[in-house]
């Protein structure tokens, strides 16, 4: 086991080069939560010091380690068989951090006492709960959202002329909302295949989304389960949905899981020819358009236009795009001021252009920005879930475990049968736009080629922020990062339960609900046992 030991004497950050030098064994990474187990087990970890954790280093050969401060036998040595990869040594450790300050919280003013003020590590503050009101919300056990109130279709309004109308007629009541007439220029009429197959940007390489049908998907997830007549509910129409293709975009998936479509590099105008086909991938088009399919006959394709070090800009991606727009109410003004859109001045944070084939979906997840899904070409069905729904819908990451929600298997996910019926859902036509509130979750599908809405859907998606700009997370891309709180919140919340986990029964319970009332008290809010 090269340079472990010694040679990591006073080396870098993980060391205190002022501490005295301590006993210490040296283990590799991937025996680290072994010896933990069996120091602890036997009183042999020396709580004064810190455990280090030391990356590897190639040039050195020296292997990624822990090190973990111990108590010697009165003969120097450590009463347990070493095997290879460990090493007893002594290494200048830093100090654990001091417990809890108890004499200092015994000691506090009076004051202090009136305001209930507690002290943790270093002797810190805590701040004190508010009082618990009457008619404080219930935290746990989740409630079950209550239905749309107007049915499961979405409340369609016409355009509000100004973002003070906006405000008051949509954003103010916290629900989607369809807004018929929205202005965007002349590109509903403008945008047909041939003409964006020609426009300046027609050249530019995209990063396509190709998904294969469901019978090769990788995860064989679609949207719906049951036979081919089998319909999900459309609002104006019923929507036929045998060959739906869903995309699991990684934003929205738990880290780990495996991407149901490959990335492919083509120019924009080559993505128009194949969503716009009679038939994408199929034969006839392959020789037709020497346009071979990428995965397999029957592919789709979806394009989310993404910058990759700063959140997407429309009018600087496709600026004869964004021209199209103007005038209108999708895009900020080109002097970047939103006087002529209706959300919030100064509130902006993307535009991103959205292509899919027909047929095509997104897979249910949320946004943690409010936005605005303009529909320029083709049609859309987006439904919807309140964000009280989440207990319900098994979220990972930003997303819905739920991969079928036509047929929903309720013996996988019994819990989503309290939701399945509160669904929102909105149907959009070119002209139309949906308002997304934050943390809804949305599932889109493109509507199949149809004569009243054509052959392939073409959006122009655009998020602002919803909280003050110091709450979001200041390097969020797409506009579906956890605000830094939340994400904070949520990293204690592991600690703590990695902490209280590590006492016996009845101890563990006993203090995981007092650590959860806690958590509640300071909200404000009630749980119900």
């Amino acid at each position: 086991m090269g340079g472990i030991g010694e040679s990591w004497t006073g080396v870098g950050d993980e060391f205190d080069a002022n501490a005295t030098a301590a006993d210490a064994l040296v283990v590799t990474s991937d025996q680290a939560k072994v010896w933990k187990e069996r120091l602890d087990s036997c009183g042999l970890l020396d709580r004064s010091r810190r455990v280090v954790s030391i990356p590897n280093d190639e040039s050195l050969e020296r292997p990624a380690a822990v090190v973990f401060p111990v108590k010697l036998s009165s003969a120097g040595s450590l009463p347990l068989e070493l095997g290879d990869g460990c090493k007893l040594c002594k290494l200048p450790l830093p100090a654990a951090a001091r417990p809890v300050n108890q004499r200092a919280g015994r000691q506090r003013s009076a004051s202090s006492a009136e305001n209930g003020e507690e002290y943790a590590v270093y002797g810190a503050p805590l701040p004190s709960p508010p009082q618990l009101l009457s008619d404080a919300q219930t935290l746990w056990p989740a409630p079950v959202p209550d239905p749309p109130h107007n049915g499961a279709d979405v409340r369609r309004i016409p355009c509000p002329a100004t973002a003070e109308e906006f405000a008051e007629l949509v954003t103010c009541r916290g629900e989607p909302v369809i807004l018929t007439g929205m202005p965007m220029g002349k590109a509903s009429a403008l945008w047909t295949p041939d003409y964006l197959t020609s426009c300046p940007e027609a050249s530019k390489i995209m990063d396509v989304h190709v998904c294969p049908p469901k019978e090769v998907s990788d995860t064989g997830a679609g949207t719906r389960g049951g036979d081919s007549d089998d319909l999900i509910g459309g609002g104006e129409a019923e929507i036929e949905t045998d060959t739906t293709a869903v995309v699991d975009l990684a934003g929205h998936r738990k880290p780990g899981t495996r991407r149901n479509f490959t990335f492919r590099k083509m120019t924009f105008g080559e993505l128009i020819q194949r969503v716009s086909s009679n038939c994408a991938g199929c034969a006839e088009e392959a020789n037709n358009k020497s346009l071979s399919p990428v995965v397999s006959f029957g592919e789709k394709y979806y394009l989310r236009s993404v910058a990759h070090k700063a959140p997407a800009d429309l009018s600087c991606m496709f600026p004869s795009l964004a021209a199209d727009l103007r005038p209108g109410m999708v895009l900020p003004g080109g002097t970047g001021e939103c006087s002529h859109t209706l959300w919030p001045r100064d509130a902006y944070h993307s535009s991103v252009l959205r292509i899919a084939s027909p047929g095509t979906a997104l897979w249910t997840h949320y946004d943690t920005h409010d936005n605005l899904l303009a529909q320029v070409r083709g049609g859309k069905t987006v439904t919807l879930w309140a964000p009280d729904a989440e207990p319900f819908l098994y979220v990972e990451g930003s997303s819905s475990r739920v991969d079928d929600i036509v047929v929903p298997d309720f013996k996988r996910f019994p819990l989503f049968s309290k939701v399945s019926d509160k669904r929102w859902v909105a149907s959009l036509g070119p002209g139309e736009a949906l308002y997304i509130p934050a943390l809804w979750f949305h599932h889109v599908l493109s509507h199949p080629r149809c004569p009243e809405f054509g052959d392939m859907s073409i959006a122009v998606n655009v998020f602002w922020r919803c909280l003050p700009e110091q709450d979001h997370d200041a390097g969020d891309l797409y506009g579906n990062k956890d605000p830094p709180a939340a994400r904070q919140a949520s990293e204690l919340a592991a600690r703590a339960g990695a902490a209280i986990s590590q006492l016996p029964e009845p101890h563990k319970s006993f203090y995981a609900r007092r650590t959860i009332k806690r958590l509640a008290e300071q909200l404000g809010m009630r749980l119900e046992w």
